[in-house]
């Protein structure tokens, strides 16, 4: 059982504020060892095909030149096989799934950076090349005795590459029932194409804004639907009648990309 939960506060440059839930230890230990799991059964895949390799490949060589391969190297090949699945699990997953790993996506974490945005290649392969200094001495206990003094439960990866790990709230983006107009106007076939190219982070941003826009003054909530809507036309280059308000604009956006990610 967890203690009372840590935040990481941010303010982006379009004063919409995000509050973080950090993970906790237990969750993140139970992120590990189900990517132990996953890791457990990509390794055994290897460890069989090499044994099958070496044991039927030469039978089917009618020159002779892998019965003359040493046994010795095939056991090397496992040997590198296992170490790429042990370093490149983690870093690939985290470096395509925006912080996530199988084990992770499964206790909703993520990996993100400390102002927020997303991870990429460079912060997956920093925290994930020192997690070996994490694990010395066993399983891991500089990385925990770290995670311990760290106000953000970072572990010594985690320091170097500039990364926090967050649990994600799955939260519906709340409609406007007050508006008469509503996306079923808004005819636009390329659009989800479009949604298709949007970055994480600016999904965080739209979506927080909807989530949080009922506290927002009247004035203040119109200039930041407009700032975020005119953002996204510029850059698509498209347009839409003037019966469609910003917000049902932002909302039609949200739900397509929840629901392209749920495709995928």
């Amino acid at each position: 059982m967890e203690t009372a939960k840590e935040t990481l506060k941010i303010q982006t440059p379009e004063h919409v504020g995000f509050r973080y839930v950090l993970a906790g230890l237990g969750t993140r230990s139970t992120a590990f060892l189900l990517d132990t799991i996953v890791r457990g059964l990509f390794i055994l895949f290897i460890f069989l095909a090499v044994v099958l390799l070496a044991r039927w490949l030469p039978q089917f060589d009618p020159t002779g030149i892998f019965a003359a391969i040493p046994k010795t190297w095939f056991f090397a090949l496992g040997v590198l096989a296992y170490g790429v699945v042990d370093l490149g699990y983690f870093l690939i997953f985290e470096a395509l799934w925006s912080g996530q790993t199988p084990g992770k996506r499964m206790q909703n974490l993520r990996v993100i950076k400390v102002n927020g945005r997303p991870i990429g290649w460079l912060e997956s392969s920093i925290r994930n090349i020192l997690r070996a200094v994490d694990i010395l001495l066993g399983f891991y206990p500089l990385g925990l005795f770290v995670m311990f003094l760290s106000s953000r439960s970072q572990r010594i990866g985690d320091y170097a590459a500039g990364t926090v790990v967050i649990l994600e709230r799955r939260r519906k983006v709340p409609m406007d029932k007050t508006r008469l107009r509503t996306t079923s106007k808004l005819n636009l076939p390329e659009l989800e194409l479009h949604v298709s190219t949007l970055e994480p982070k600016q999904y965080q941003v739209i979506r927080s804004f909807l989530q949080r826009r009922q506290a927002m003054n009247a004035a203040h909530r119109r200039e930041v639907a407009l700032l975020l809507t005119s953002r996204l036309i510029k850059k698509w280059g498209i347009s839409f009648g003037g019966d469609i308000s910003d917000e049902s604009f932002l909302e039609e956006i949200v739900g397509i990309y929840e629901r392209i990610r749920k495709a995928i």
